[in-house]
């Protein structure tokens, strides 16, 4: 037994280590925009729409409120075959502002799915110079595209803003502090000089550098398409840029219910098994705390509270200080006690979830 006491302290104070380094790394983090251009270039900004009719509007109407010249904007929103009112919403927009173009995705025999079918028939009418990327779920700040192009040097082929869930409830702000706590994790890595991923609901993606890959069609399905396009974007020499601040942060809507989250868990574990192995090593790590912890409480309670202590000690000085650079209010100690508790549950019910042959289910359809 003590054996097994010495292997679960192991990876607990490795579990510590982790997150001093990030907090260490966070609190080196530095904005490093580039100076307004004496032109603004042409951009594109893709969106993804199946079913958002309860959303779809005030995304667009965040999309035509950019302060960016409208002559150098398009903006492509791709009817994902709905059977809502989303096309109806979409054509709305596209009769009142001339930069808005609907697109009806096909079926066809690419064979991709999902989002990246949806991206891979948009790009064939995209004019701009980038492509910027969200979701019909998203609502993005005026100051959104400026920003993101500001981020992307000559070298830079791909860079994500963050995003957070917004939302008044208890559920919806837990999940708001966990899109944070991810997205900094993001940033950390980014800024270490390590390549960890694209967000595919606020990036930015430089023309030549997407049709370097060859573009969606030539790219692999994944049902993290976000993940797929930048791993090929970094694999062509083109560098990455994952951005926290003010301007380029997003707001998407919560998912409604614990199976819905669960099913979005899995689908970003699924498409992370292509992730490299260090990032595999890191979720382990972070997993087995919540399992482990409460096995050296039975045994060493003291020490167990001290570990306990500890990362929460420095988990709630890591959110404080993402929602800081994000300009938000930070959340209220009370939730962030509430948030352990959901990260205790939803990180063993996704361990056991992801096992599960069950399908993903995404936006109504099956993904095995």
């Amino acid at each position: 037994m003590n054996y097994f006491i010495l292997v679960c302290l192991v990876l607990l104070l490795s579990y510590l280590l982790l997150a001093a380094l990030q907090l260490w790394v966070l609190f080196r983090y530095r904005d490093s925009k580039m100076d307004e251009p004496a032109e603004w270039p042409a951009i594109s900004v893709l969106v993804a729409a199946r079913n958002e009719e309860k959303s779809l509007g005030a995304c667009l109407e965040a999309l035509c409120a950019l302060d960016y010249p409208k002559e150098r904007l398009q903006i492509l929103v791709g009817n994902d075959q709905s059977t809502d009112h989303t096309g109806i919403i979409a054509g709305d927009f596209q009769k009142t502002f001339p930069w808005v173009k609907v697109i009806e995705i096909v079926d066809d025999d690419s064979g991709l799915k999902a989002k990246a079918r949806v991206m891979a028939q948009l790009d064939k009418h995209a004019t701009g110079d980038y492509y910027l990327v969200t979701d019909a779920d998203v609502r993005v700040k005026p100051g959104w595209a400026k920003f993101l192009v500001r981020h992307m040097t000559e070298e830079t082929g791909v860079a994500s803003g963050t995003t957070m869930v917004s939302g008044k409830s208890r559920w919806s702000r837990l999940q708001g502090i966990d899109w944070a706590y991810f997205m900094g994790l993001l940033n950390i890595i980014s800024y270490s000089g390590v390549p960890a991923t694209a967000v595919g609901n606020n990036m930015v993606v430089r023309k030549k550098a997407y049709w370097d890959t060859g573009g969606y069609s030539a790219i692999k399905f994944s049902i993290t398409e976000d993940y797929k396009l930048y791993s090929e974007i970094c694999k062509h020499g083109w560098k990455w840029n994952n951005i926290m601040t003010p301007e380029v942060l997003a707001y998407s809507d919560s998912t409604s219910g614990f199976f819905p989250l669960l099913h979005q868990r899995k689908r970003w574990l699924s498409g992370g098994l292509e992730l490299p192995w260090y990032w595999w090593i890191m979720f382990g790590i972070f997993g087995l705390y919540y399992f482990l912890v409460p096995v050296l409480f039975m045994f060493e309670p003291i020490l167990a509270s001290v570990i306990f202590v500890l990362k929460m000690a420095m988990q709630i000085t890591q959110i404080n200080k993402i929602y800081g650079l994000l300009g938000e209010k930070r959340p209220g100690f009370l939730l962030q006690l509430w948030y352990e508790a959901y990260l205790f549950l939803v990180t063993v019910s996704t361990a056991i979830f992801f096992l599960l042959p069950i399908p993903t289910i995404w936006k109504g359809r099956k993904y095995s």
